[in-house]
């Protein structure tokens, strides 16, 4: 084909493997290139770092030194928008077509180990939520499958690389079907009912369960098989009206907030929603739970895995005034 003709099906741009097939060539840093076509392909920085699961000064300190290498700016800002430069597509068609030649390494075709992760419904609501965001979006070529795991302390855990979940309080650590690189109680949480201060003033909530009695209860499906929750759970039982049960940590959250329920709840929530108010007079007897983490014998290797370790104990550690 001639280089008119190129000219013609490319609308005025030069075909990649018609010049500076020198410059080309002389290009040492094939992980600047690579870094070049997956910026060029997500028109971000910020994304093509994620994607690449590298620093963004690093990305941007390579493309300067690839843009000056090769003499001329390769994007441009148009607006909001970051697009290739007119050299910039030049390049971008030379790197495609010379792609075999030049070995250059494709992330996008890598295959990415799975990374499987369960979580009890209010620990990943409450605690881990924001933690596990940034994971993701720090790292954007993970193979991650999260898990919700029920409130359900009668059964053990499912299998997966980081499992934290809850639990009845216990003296030795739970025994677990698969095999653990690593075992360990985070927390121990306090359970205490809770209502919405916008329904019920100072002087008149309840602060005994004849009082009790003209209030709405919500509570989890999961709590009546927890043990150490007897207390509450046995309140629920006897109702005969005014109780809703859901299968939603979340909801129920919803529910004490917004439908003037007294619902139970982890002592830590009014440090997260300062409309809620603890009513710990209720009850005599403290009810608590304990939180626990393992981590799978056979993935604790991982780089992956291990950083999700690292942020579930960060995240802990962070509210360690919590619990």
């Amino acid at each position: 084909m001639a280089l008119e003709e190129v000219d013609h099906v490319y609308g005025g741009e030069r075909q990649a493997t018609s010049v500076d097939t020198d410059v080309l060539n002389s290009v040492k840093d094939l992980q600047a290139l690579e870094f070049f076509l997956v910026v060029a392909r997500c028109s971000c920085f910020m994304q093509a770092a994620r994607s690449l699961n590298v620093k963004a000064a690093l990305l941007r300190k390579k493309l300067s030194r690839l843009s000056s290498h090769y003499g001329r700016p390769l994007f441009e800002h148009r607006g909001n928008a970051l697009v290739l430069s007119q050299d910039g597509r030049h390049l971008r068609n030379q790197l495609l077509a010379h792609r075999a030649l030049l070995a250059l390494p494709d992330a996008f075709v890598e295959d990415q180990a799975l990374v499987r992760v369960a979580v009890a419904e209010p620990l990943l609501h409450d605690i881990l939520n924001r933690e596990l965001l940034g994971f993701v979006r720090q790292h954007a070529n993970v193979r991650l499958d999260l898990l919700r795991l029920d409130s359900h302390a009668g059964q053990e855990p499912v299998e997966a690389d980081v499992v934290v979940w809850l639990t009845d309080p216990q003296a030795q650590a739970p025994r677990l079907s698969f095999p653990v690189a690593e075992l360990s109680c985070l927390a121990e949480l306090e359970y205490i009912p809770h209502i919405a201060k916008r329904y019920s003033r100072e002087a008149s909530r309840p602060r005994s369960l004849v009082e009790l009695q003209d209030y709405m209860l919500v509570s989890l499906h999961g709590y009546a098989d927890i043990a150490s929750l007897q207390p509450w759970n046995s309140m629920v039982d006897a109702r005969r009206s005014g109780v809703t049960q859901v299968n939603s940590y979340e909801l129920m959250r919803q529910m004490i907030q917004w439908s003037a329920c007294v619902g139970l709840l982890p002592h830590y929530v009014c440090a997260l929603e300062k409309n809620l108010q603890p009513l710990p007079e209720l009850f005599g007897r403290d009810m608590t739970m304990q939180v626990w983490m393992a981590v799978h014998g056979d993935e604790a290797h991982r780089e992956e895995v291990a950083r999700l370790v690292a942020l579930v104990r960060a995240a802990f550690e962070e509210h360690r005034e919590w619990f």
